[in-house]
């Protein structure tokens, strides 16, 4: 007997019984591992549930660069609390510095004519007008007597009949001479006229104006506190650039975290199930399994995209959430700014769902029928077809 003509189909059906169950093998379902850390239990059965992130009660706020420039000096470190209006960091100021400085000696010339203007008239320049205006009368009087005496000689003189339109000549002049300075002397005792005094104070508050602009740029390049808060982080280095408007880069967080509190997302599917009245608690995540009782504070109005991530691998992101505040009742929580916890709030039930719209159903019309007609005929399907 020929063995080779058996063992090749033993062979053949064996290597087949193994490849199927090697694939069969790898192909089974692995078993679920269990978690590294058991979920947190609700302590009510009827609640809804969201994530809350922990923030400070003025919400943080990320305060910008006032003004473009490179970073002069910081001033506090993270952690640090502060009060409303001191000093976080400088930006360079010594082109404004300069600037101010031309300002002010703008201000002060101006000044400087001003008063000069209301000191008018001086005592000397008021007795050189009034010597000027002496000496024109003089004048004049000697004019005319020297025109009196020619016109007293008369016809049989010896003067020349040419010599009287000079003589006249010269009173007029002189006239004209003592007018001038009559009209001088006037101008110099009234000082400086109101309307070019007030052409003066008009350039004295324009430099006075353009100082204060400079001084409240110069102002702007320091960035205060806006409120009385703790600063959360620092972004700004000296001699960083910092750029200001819209975009620009946040160079310090800061927020009032007294008290704390929590900012829940509640889904839009759960929404009606929410209740305000309903008591809260706030639970840790990771190995520490604690909770704290939370309070109500408000509702955001508007229901908003979701933003706030928890990081689980069935968490949908293409919602809406109501967001929903609250307080922590503990006011030395051990928890921090920007943590995530997870919330459980007992639920309103079904009381708060809007009552089912009744929908009134009536019955079918039916046609008459002919008493001729056989109700199994006319149900009888038709198999002729």
């Amino acid at each position: 007997m020929n063995w080779k003509f058996i063992a090749l189909p033993i062979l053949a059906v064996v290597g087949i019984v193994a490849s199927a169950y090697t694939v069969a093998k790898q192909n089974a379902a692995m078993p679920a591992p269990p978690p590294m850390v058991p979920p947190v239990a609700s302590p009510y059965g009827d609640r809804v549930s969201g994530s809350g992130i922990v923030e400070p009660s003025s919400e943080l706020i990320e305060l910008g660069a006032p003004v473009s420039g490179l970073i002069e000096e910081v001033l506090v470190k993270e952690g640090q609390r502060v009060v409303k209006g001191q000093p976080l960091f400088i930006i360079d100021r010594r082109a404004l510095t300069a600037q101010a400085a031309g300002a002010e000696a703008r201000a002060f010339a101006a000044e400087a004519r001003l008063a000069q203007s209301r000191s008018l008239p001086k005592p000397e320049t008021l007795k050189q007008a009034q010597a000027r205006a002496d000496q024109t009368r003089a004048a004049v009087r000697d004019a005319q007597g020297r025109l009196d005496r020619l016109r007293a000689i008369g016809e049989a003189g010896a003067m020349s009949h040419n010599e009287l339109p000079t003589r006249e000549y010269e009173v007029a002049n002189a006239e004209s001479k003592a007018a001038e300075a009559e009209a001088s002397l006037e101008f110099v005792r009234k000082g400086t006229y109101p309307e070019d005094l007030r052409v003066i104070e008009a350039d004295v508050a324009t430099a006075k104006a353009e100082v204060g602009m400079i001084h409240t740029e110069l102002d702007r390049c320091i960035a205060r506190a806006p409120i009385d808060a703790q600063i959360l982080r620092i972004d700004a280095r000296p001699g960083q650039y910092a750029a200001a408007g819209p975009g620009a880069k946040t160079q310090m967080t800061l927020g009032d975290l007294d008290p704390l509190y929590i900012r829940v997302d509640i889904d839009e599917l759960d929404a009606w199930r929410f209740s305000d009245k309903g008591k809260a608690i706030a639970s840790l995540r990771g190995g520490r399994q604690a909770s704290f009782p939370v309070s109500f504070v408000r509702r955001v109005p508007l229901v908003l995209p979701k933003k706030t991530l928890s990081g689980e691998n069935a968490e949908r992101i293409d919602t809406r959430v109501l967001q929903v505040i609250y307080v922590f009742e503990d006011p030395n929580v051990p928890v921090a700014p920007g943590q995530l916890l997870d919330v459980f709030i007992e639920s309103a039930g079904d009381a708060g769902a809007p009552d089912p719209v009744a929908v009134p159903v009536t019955a079918p019309a039916v046609a008459p029928t002919s008493s001729t007609t056989e109700p199994a005929a006319a149900t009888a399907p038709d198999h002729a077809n």
